[in-house]
This record gives structure tokens, C-alpha cells and sequence, in this order.
């Protein structure tokens, strides 16, 4: 893939969860039950950011989480 069509992931997949963290926010002032978006949202959001990202990245944002959890 090049490298315009992983920015472009990348970045509709930021816009998706800056969405996401929105509708949370809507979620907590006013009770509204869209849970199940908000999940699909952050899901969607969550595999274009991953297709986006380069292997190497991909490999050390995954070392940095696993050693955030296992220390």
C-alpha cells in the first residue's frame, strides 16, 4: 500500500475515534443508550489506524503496550 492510502487510514481513522471520545461525551451528559455505535465506531476507527500503520511501528506500539501492562 502507499503511502497516501496510509495517511489517509490513518487519518479517518483519528477522525473516528476524536468521533468516538464525542459521542462518549454526549453519552455521559445526557444518557442517550448508543453504546453499541460508539463500539463499532472505535472498532472501524481501530482497524484503519492498524492498516495505516507500518509494520516497524506497528511492532514497537505493541512491545511499548505489552510492557506497560507487564511491569
Amino acid at each position: 500500500m502507499n503511502k497516501d492510502m496510509k495517511g489517509v487510514c490513518l487519518f479517518l481513522g483519528g477522525i473516528g475515534l476524536a468521533y468516538a471520545l464525542f459521542l462518549m461525551l454526549v453519552v455521559l451528559f445526557t444518557g442517550v443508550k448508543i453504546v453499541k455505535s460508539i463500539v463499532f465506531i472505535v472498532t472501524f476507527s481501530l482497524a484503519l489506524i492498524t492498516i495505516g500503520l507500518n509494520s516497524q511501528v506497528r511492532t514497537r506500539l505493541l512491545a511499548f503496550a505489552k510492557s506497560k501492562f507487564t511491569a
